[in-house]
C-alpha cells in the first residue's frame, strides 16, 4: 500500500510538475522511503493519520446541483430578461421563441451534464 505526501513536501521540489520531473531517488529520499523496503506498518499508520487515506473521494450525481449549474448562467438571465421585455412591449412571438430556445438550451445542457456526472460516478465506483 502506498501513502503519498503532498508534492510540496517532497525534498526540495515545490510543485507537482517539479516532482514528476525529479529523479526517482530524490523523490524517494524526500518521502523518506527506500524502494526495496517500502514503508513500515507504523509509518503507514502515521502517514495515514497525518494525510488521510490514499483514496479518491466519492462522487455522486445530484439532480438539483446539475440543474443549478445550468440555471446560474449570466447569459441565461440576460435571455430571460430579453424574453420578459419582449413580452411586455408587445413582441409576444419573440418572447415565446426566446423562451423555447432557453428551455431547450437548459434541458439539453442538463441532460448532458447529468449523464457526464453519472459516468463520473460510475468511474469512481
Amino acid at each position: 500500500m502506498t501513502v503519498t505526501a503532498p508534492a510540496h513536501s517532497i525534498g526540495n521540489v515545490s510543485g507537482i510538475a517539479e516532482a514528476a520531473a525529479a529523479p526517482v531517488a530524490d523523490v524517494l529520499r524526500g518521502l523518506g522511503v527506500a524502494a526495496e523496503a517500502g514503508l513500515s506498518g507504523a509509518e503507514v499508520a502515521r502517514r495515514r493519520e497525518q494525510y488521510g487515506p490514499n483514496a479518491v473521494s466519492s462522487h455522486r450525481a445530484r439532480l438539483l446541483l446539475v440543474l443549478w449549474h445550468q440555471l446560474r448562467s449570466p447569459l441565461l438571465g440576460l435571455l430571460i430578461a430579453a424574453a420578459i421585455a419582449s413580452y411586455f412591449v408587445g413582441e409576444r412571438g419573440g418572447a415565446i421563441i426566446i423562451g423555447v430556445i432557453v428551455g431547450l438550451s437548459v434541458g439539453l445542457g442538463f441532460v448532458n451534464e447529468y449523464r457526464a456526472e453519472k459516468a463520473a460516478e460510475a468511474l469512481h465506483s
